[in-house]
């Protein structure tokens, strides 16, 4: 046993000061592998709460390295259509990532507790450990809400950007869209072109209870985030402009 396992052995008890709560549970994975420094061991609730855990933890660094990388992998949507299925393996790898290797951070996080506090006085040790360890459901509530406020700039920030995406998700994103994609069969949204202030984009489907083609043009001003219905036509034809009015006010009935 080398000089570095054998003062974490030294220190294992000492861990427990800093763990406080849930002791036991960590006792025993700790002790499940040679080196909890360098070997995994499964954790279910940091697997299912990653962001959650970490803060109730109060491991700081692994918290926000987590919430850098999910910031940075929502940019992309955007800028370019990516599908939403996506998210799925990525947030699924996040919570593998973190079941997995969260006990060993643990115990290299209260090890380092443990080292800072030994550079203080007998006096002051306590209430480091004190405030170090542990748990925080104060830390865990405000560091997520700090999150979802960072990625409500994020949000606010990069929807203005003018990609064809942006332009698209004004409308896509809209009651009417979703009451349009379920009307329709393979239904589409593709940007055209600017005109002027707005941006032209387009829907087509198929409405497969009326066997019609539908195809539908919309101006979206992206800058005050609204869109507005143009021409409608089905089986190629335009509709005039009473009939384009129904149309629309069916949908929009149908939408809520």
């Amino acid at each position: 046993m080398n000089e570095a396992r054998l003062e974490d052995s030294s220190s294992f008890d000492e861990q427990h000061i800093v763990v406080q709560k849930n002791i036991s549970y960590f006792d025993l994975k700790w002790r499940a592998v040679k080196d909890p420094a360098k070997q995994n061991t499964w954790n279910w609730i940091a697997f299912f709460f990653s962001p959650f855990w970490l803060a109730y933890r109060k491991m700081y660094k692994p918290f926000f390295v987590l919430a850098l990388i999910e910031l940075l992998y929502a940019v992309p949507f955007y800028l370019v259509d990516l599908p939403a299925w996506l998210d799925g393996p990525f947030y699924l790898i996040i919570a593998i990532v973190v079941g997995l290797n969260g006990n060993r951070w643990y115990y290299k996080h209260t090890l380092n507790i443990l080292k800072q506090s030994k550079s203080l006085s007998d006096s002051h040790q306590a209430s480091y450990l004190q405030t170090k360890g542990g748990t925080h459901i104060g830390i865990l509530v405000g560091l997520n809400v700090l999150v979802i406020a960072l990625f409500f700039l994020l949000d606010m920030g990069l929807s203005y950007l003018p990609s064809e995406t942006n332009i698209k998700d004004v409308v896509r994103l809209s009651v009417d869209a979703e009451t349009l994609e379920i009307f329709t069969d393979d239904p589409k949204w593709s940007y055209v072109k600017k005109d002027g202030r707005s941006y032209i984009v387009e829907f087509t489907g198929y409405d497969y209870s009326e066997k019609e083609d539908v195809r539908i043009v919309f101006n979206v001003y992206l800058d005050k985030y609204i869109y507005e219905w143009k021409e409608i036509y089905i089986n190629g034809k335009k509709l005039n402009k009473k009939d384009a009015e129904d149309y629309e006010l069916w949908i929009e009935d149908n939408s809520y």
